[in-house]
């Protein structure tokens, strides 16, 4: 910046005024730019744990207030943890499942051993069992389907033996080996090109990835109707909970190639068990506007204001997620670079919060009518000290700037919506278990990077669907998915109804 010099013809006390504004006005550039210093130190640390350090937000328990100002009227004090005392479980071999098949493989001894010094034949007195884990390597198979001609004399027209319907009737690929396909991408997290790569140097076949895209993007297009009816279902729940996450297309229509798309999910929490997954190449409001349009009931998200618009027009109750109000402030607490004072405030809202889980996880299997009863007598409690502490500290995490005053304005915006939870027994206190289903997309898409087309980012989208759905509702996902695959065509060609083929309504006589 540049110092104009004060005029020499004014009067010494004049210089020296004029000299105190700009000592003044560079006092205010200097601690502008050491805030902006600050923020910039903060970003490039949280930069760096999110890349090389544990995303865990665990925080020790003892932490104490490093910072005491006179204006914080609300006193935070942790609970001592009570010490249980308990046996150790001792190490040891595990019980191996028992639904695994066994295989027996007796030992003996020579019959000439058999023999005792005394000359009586010795007598088995009992077995001595130990188990071991074996496995039956994967082994490509050729299915001949074989059809018989038959055909008269007389010049009748001849027939064949009908073929049932398959999933890619024209393709060389069974539904186990497209379930397959499916299963270690998008549950195992191995790229396509890796799974080609294993097929013929392990195997000799000699597939490549463009054929096995073709396969996942073909098959997702004829699944699309069973997609559609589990949106139907995820709709009829009263609780949802939403969450987005980017995804990369190449070949994407008016946008360059490293602009980012995303894949919305919807759980459903109460009727049926649905995670939908759904593709959009951007993440403005109308999105989740059109994905949740006929939803009335609970929506939890974060705190993105892109669902606002929906709320807004629907007959839908918001909810806040305490996770992501906690992550702020422990985020605070791992950085290496925020000052004492900051981090005291942190660590007394992760104690305040910590109070709010600590009672959901003593009534975690408890009914929603006690849950409603507990959160309303102990919860209710908690959120009020934690809104008091809020409104007390507010303004002076605003003057400390930084990550701290970001914390503190998202509690603030979200506390309305962090509160309703308390009301109903069936709602949950943060957004959890849509993170959880949308992780294995942020998992994926760190080993096969991008979608390569829009037909290929709408094929992810359905294929986690199935996954994530599968396993929501406790159904080993390539059991289901062969399931599913090899009966879709089935119901299809007879019309009959899809509602079997929901994860719920499958067996294990069904996947056996």
């Amino acid at each position: 910046m540049k110092i104009e010099v004060p005029n020499k013809e004014k009067s010494t006390v004049d210089i020296i005024d004029e000299y105190k504004r700009i000592i003044a006005e560079q006092n205010k550039v200097i601690d502008v730019l050491k805030k902006k210093i600050t923020n910039l130190e903060e970003k490039i640390d949280y930069l760096i744990r999110q890349q090389f350090c544990t995303k865990s937000e665990k925080i020790e328990h003892n932490q104490p207030t490093l910072f005491d100002t006179p204006d914080t009227k609300i006193e935070v004090v942790e609970e001592e943890e009570i010490e249980i005392a308990f046996k150790r479980k001792k190490g040891g071999r595990r019980t191996p499942p028992k639904d695994l098949p066994r295989v027996r493989v007796e030992h003996d001894i020579d019959e000439n051993e058999k023999q005792c010094s005394c000359g009586e034949k010795m007598f088995r007195i009992k077995e001595i069992v130990s188990e071991q884990y074996d496995i039956i390597p994967a082994k490509f198979q050729i299915i001949q389907n074989v059809r018989f001609l038959y055909g008269c004399r007389c010049g009748a027209k001849p027939k064949s033996t009908p073929l049932k319907p398959f999933i890619l009737p024209k393709h060389q690929v069974t539904a186990s080996f497209l379930a397959t396909v499916v299963v270690q991408k998008f549950e195992d997290a191995l790229p396509l090109h890796r799974q080609a790569k294993i097929y013929k140097n392990r195997f000799g076949v000699p597939f490549n990835d463009t054929t096995l895209s073709n396969w996942i993007i073909k098959s997702a297009k004829v699944l699309t109707p069973f997609s559609d009816l589990l949106k139907e279902r995820l709709l009829q729940n009263e609780y949802i909970q939403a969450d987005e996450t980017t995804l990369q297309v190449l070949k994407e229509k008016g946008k360059k190639a490293s602009a980012k798309s995303y894949i919305w999910l919807g759980r459903g929490e109460d009727r049926y068990k649905v995670v939908y997954m759904h593709y959009a190449n951007n993440r403005n409001a109308q999105t989740p506007a059109d994905l949740f349009c006929g939803f009335n009931g609970y929506l939890q998200t974060d705190g993105y204001s892109g669902y606002n618009k929906l709320v807004s027009s629907a007959n839908i109750t918001q909810l806040g997620c305490w996770a992501h109000a906690r992550r702020r402030f422990a985020d605070i607490l791992k950085s290496s670079v925020s000052d004492k004072e900051s981090k005291a405030l942190a660590n007394e809202a992760v104690i305040l919060i910590r109070k709010l889980y600590k009672i959901e996880k003593e009534i975690k299997d408890d009914p929603p009518d006690k849950k409603t009863h507990i959160r309303k007598e102990k919860s209710k409690y908690i959120i009020d000290t934690i809104e008091a502490w809020k409104d007390a500290n507010f303004f002076k995490a605003q003057t400390m700037g930084g990550a701290i005053a970001k914390a503190f304005t998202y509690l603030n915006n979200q506390f309305e919506k962090l509160c309703v939870y308390v009301e109903d027994g069936r709602l949950h206190i943060d957004n959890n278990q849509a993170e959880n289903h949308i992780r294995p997309v942020a998992l994926g898409r760190k080993n096969w990077l991008f979608a390569t087309s829009v037909e290929g980012a709408k094929a992810v989208a359905l294929w986690y669907t199935l996954v994530e759905t599968a396993k929501a509702n406790g159904v080993e996902p390539y059991g289901y998915l062969k399931y599913l695959m090899t009966q879709f065509p089935l119901y299809k060609s007879e019309g009959r109804d899809m509602e079997n083929l929901l994860p719920w309504n499958v067996t294990k006589e069904d996947l056996a």
